[in-house]
């Protein structure tokens, strides 16, 4: 996988996981909805601005 493909595989998680948390809320789901903001808080404010992709020996030309 690219750094390009794991970009868009996160931008597209992340649009997902903003589409479950606006489908929790108007369930009136908020201990779930917390749960999984907290889930993915790090994703969606990094510290420094960005997200450390890691790359393994072997899968860099996958």
């Amino acid at each position: 996988m690219t750094s390009e493909q794991a970009a868009q595989l996160i931008d597209n998680t992340l649009d997902l996981v903003h589409q479950r948390l606006q489908d929790l809320e108007s369930q009136a789901l908020p201990q779930e909805q917390r749960a999984l903001a907290a889930e993915f808080r790090e994703w969606r404010h990094p510290a420094g601005g960005h997200i450390d992709l890691m790359v393994f020996p072997g899968l860099s030309d996958s």
